[in-house]
């Protein structure tokens, strides 16, 4: 159904949304505190290589970006069913992963099945399922193999030594 319920389900979902890109950017970045204020303390996620209780997983997750040369996580489409008056909601989020390790670059596509509550006025991730539908491995090609974009000297870096702190910070 694509009808708003009410304009406290357009708010809520809005709070949702800031909890996805909570957790593509804490990913991104190697941001451990970020990533993990997506979720609710008593949050699950299931992925298959990792099932239990979210802290792990994101200790593993940022560990395990010590290794990469990148990593991107883009939203793509969004799908979300929110009950504002019962403080939860559900969505399904479709997102693209890029990665290089390794001398590999990787193109992951998935779905993140997402269970989502309101405590207090606060929205957050209390159930995340990853569902893996395909993926792409090439070598990695370097960073401009043609040179086309080395006039853009400001390079992101996927800790939290990236630009975005600082300007986001001023």
């Amino acid at each position: 159904m694509a009808k708003v319920k009410s304009v406290n389900d357009l708010l809520a979902e809005q709070a949702v949304r800031k909890a996805a890109t909570c957790y593509s950017r804490g990913v991104d970045r190697s941001d451990l505190e970020l990533l993990k204020s997506a979720f609710h303390d008593d949050a699950e996620v299931r992925y298959g290589s990792y099932d239990g209780h979210y802290e792990e997983f994101c200790k593993t997750v940022v560990d395990g970006q010590a290794g990469m040369d990148y990593t991107t996580h883009t939203v793509v489409n969004e799908y979300y069913d929110i009950d504002s008056d019962n403080n939860k909601g559900k969505g399904e989020i479709y997102v693209l992963a890029f990665l290089s390790m390794a001398g590999s670059e990787y193109l992951v596509a998935g779905r993140y099945i997402d269970h989502y509550e309101s405590r207090d006025g606060d929205w957050r991730i209390t159930l995340r399922q990853y569902i893996y539908d395909w993926s792409r491995t090439g070598d990695f090609s370097g960073s401009d193999p043609n040179g086309l974009f080395e006039s853009l000297t400001y390079r992101g870096k996927h800790t939290m030594d990236d630009l975005s702190y600082e300007v986001l910070e001023e």
